[in-house]
């Protein structure tokens, strides 16, 4: 018998090379003197901050397209730049064809060769989601989305998606995280947590750290 019945990833750092996939279209479209790097650093941090702002504000759910879109004219305004609105719009739809990390496909049949599901767990719309889905080398079982529980992380709602849905105890689940709030947020619901910490960051609440911590998503394997 599995371990864990089902294993969830991050989308957005676990799975896949957010930053190494968005810079190279930033970059192509900025003018020279634009570091793309520090562009698209504070393009996700006004992303993450409205989605944090957006499970307190009481005016119901935005969509994830919706604060990457909003995120975008902001980090625009903070450098004094323009660009034409189809221009925005295809930095916007880049987010769903990112890159996954090398290992992912090699990780993803691993887990289902040792007889358990998987599933996406993520801040993204079910939309975006499902298209970085297609292009995985290995499918998914599941995909569990902000938009499904209207709330992001780490709301508690998000991470209890999957046991609503498929019956599942808190043990029976492996969440795969790729940042540290992802950790916290799923400690604090009672998941299990692996942490693929690529970035070597750390968690701000030593208490809720993860149950394992790997250099890369290869370490999963040994879990199961």
């Amino acid at each position: 018998m599995a371990r864990y019945k089902l294993v969830t990833f991050d989308v957005y750092a676990a799975l896949f090379d957010l930053e190494g996939s968005m810079v190279p279209e930033v970059r192509a479209v900025l003018p020279s003197e634009v570091d793309p790097v520090a562009f698209f650093r504070l393009w996700r941090s006004k992303q993450l901050e409205f989605a944090l702002m957006s499970n307190s504000l009481g005016r119901g759910h935005l969509k994830f397209q919706y604060l990457t879109e909003r995120a975008l004219d902001y980090a625009l305004k903070r450098h004094n730049l323009e660009l034409p609105a189809e221009t925005r719009a295809a930095l916007v739809a880049a987010w769903n064809r990112l890159r996954p990390w090398p290992e992912a496909g090699e990780v993803l049949a691993g887990v289902k060769a040792r007889g358990c599901l998987t599933a996406l767990l993520s801040n993204g719309d079910e939309a975006m989601l499902r298209e970085l889905a297609a292009a995985l080398p290995v499918p998914v079982d599941h995909i569990f989305s902000a938009d499904q529980a209207g709330f992001y992380k780490p709301h508690p709602a998000i991470y209890e998606l999957p046991l609503k849905a498929l019956g599942l105890n808190r043990s029976e689940v492996l969440h795969v995280a790729g940042s540290a709030s992802d950790v916290m947020g799923a400690r604090s619901f009672g998941l299990p947590c692996a942490w693929s910490n690529r970035g070597r960051d750390y968690v701000l609440e030593p208490a809720l750290g993860p149950d394992f911590e790997f250099a890369d998503l290869t370490g999963i394997l040994g879990l199961l």
